[in-house]
């Protein structure tokens, strides 16, 4: 007969030996996950201005790392690793240990212009001793050719404001600054060949530059300088497209500008006419009983005393089969005759040239117009009256 104390024994020795087995694990060994690589590792080629120095821009090259940090990361280091041109081994040359919003950037300043580089990522543990890689991206350096200056600048002061035009066709975008003394100051970029300054000063004189900066953010040298000085009067107006700010995109023809506001909101029982954008187009919407025509070029909004013999502009509304009650797109240097119901209610005429569509400093896309306003009913005549 087996004594029960063996029985006993076998039952326990499974216990035994499975703790023999969890002894010769070490506890990190017990709790470390698997490593993930990083993810998504891209590597983008920039040009980083720094300063100008007589008009020239300083800067230099540079290759942005980005990548998305693995799921179960735990706040461990990556380091990362480059080299130069197609073989050769890897080097380390950085380590990063911050990184925000789930995604962690390095900047490569030790690049040249000509080269082409290689890099990849290592997720670390520094417990383990261990490295999880990414895939490899590569990002080149070009050899590049400095944009063209911006040409033919002039600028028109405003109410409060300056509006800037110039000649560039070539480049992306272009940075507009504004010369203190021997120091220049960013006002914005724009994609056009122009830009409203809406911060300027009444009465002060304001000197603007202009660089073209192309797609890999390479600069141009600065422009001439060019003086406006913004002043309080009537010569100009802006208006903004409805789906870009409601509350200044509707217009009213009123005859004493400096008593009535003629912007108003888009949506206002007053307004004769808005803009709008319509297909990527700003666009005039008639409102009511407003008619508009579709537009004719001129070279003025009206041509008086001192004007060039080769001035054109609108003398007269046309006929009545000319006006429509249907969106007209706002064509630069063009002059636009519309139909409105005046305050007696009795028909008046008035005339409004587009001198360019731009961005402000907030970017949003304005238009910037003059116009005349003929202050007797039924006169086809618009070379008399308030103009803008």
């Amino acid at each position: 007969m087996t004594h029960p104390s063996i029985f006993r024994s076998l039952r326990i020795l499974p216990i035994l030996l499975g703790l023999t087995f969890l002894g010769a694990c070490t506890p990190d060994e017990i709790i470390t996950p698997g490593l993930e690589e990083p993810r998504d590792l891209t590597a983008t080629y920039t040009w980083q201005l720094d300063r100008w120095d007589n008009a020239e821009p300083i800067g230099s090259p540079r290759v942005e790392l980005q990548w998305s940090i693995p799921n179960e990361w735990r706040g461990d280091p990556f380091r990362v690793y480059g080299r130069r041109g197609a073989g050769g081994p890897f080097n380390l040359i950085a380590t990063v240990t911050a990184c925000s919003s789930g995604l962690c950037t390095y900047l490569d300043t030790n690049v040249r212009s000509g080269e082409t580089y290689h890099y990849y990522v290592s997720a670390v543990d520094e417990r383990g001793g261990r490295e999880a890689e990414s895939s490899r991206v590569q990002a080149n350096v070009p050899v590049f050719t400095v944009p063209a200056v911006p040409t033919d600048l002039n600028v028109t002061g405003l109410d409060g404001m300056a509006f800037l035009q110039w000649r560039q066709s070539a480049a992306q975008r272009f940075r507009v600054l504004l010369q203190v003394g021997q120091e220049y100051f960013d006002l914005g970029e724009t994609d056009s060949q122009s830009f409203l300054d809406d911060r300027a000063e009444n009465g002060r004189e304001q000197r603007y530059l202009v660089a073209a900066i192309d797609t890999l953010g390479h600069f141009s040298r600065l422009s001439a300088v060019v003086i406006g000085v913004p002043r309080p009067d009537y010569h100009a107006e802006i208006l903004y497209p409805m789906d870009v700010n409601a509350a200044e995109s509707g217009f009213r023809f009123v005859a004493s500008p400096e008593s009535q506001d003629p912007v108003l909101a888009g949506d206002a029982p007053s307004a004769q006419w808005r803009l709008e954008t319509i297909n990527g187009a700003v666009t005039i919407r008639p409102l009511g009983a407003t008619r508009v025509t579709q537009g004719t070029f001129t070279t003025a909004l009206s041509c008086g005393p001192g004007a060039e013999s080769d001035c054109i502009d609108v003398k007269q509304a046309p006929t009545a089969s000319a006006f429509t009650d249907a969106p007209v797109q706002a064509q630069t240097a063009s002059t636009y005759v519309f139909r409105v119901t005046g305050p007696e209610s009795r028909t008046h005429y008035a005339k409004v040239r587009v001198l360019g569509t731009t961005r402000d400093t907030l970017g949003r896309t304005v238009l910037v117009f003059d116009w005349a306003y003929q202050l007797r009913a039924d006169d086809v005549r618009l070379n008399v009256g308030v103009a803008k």
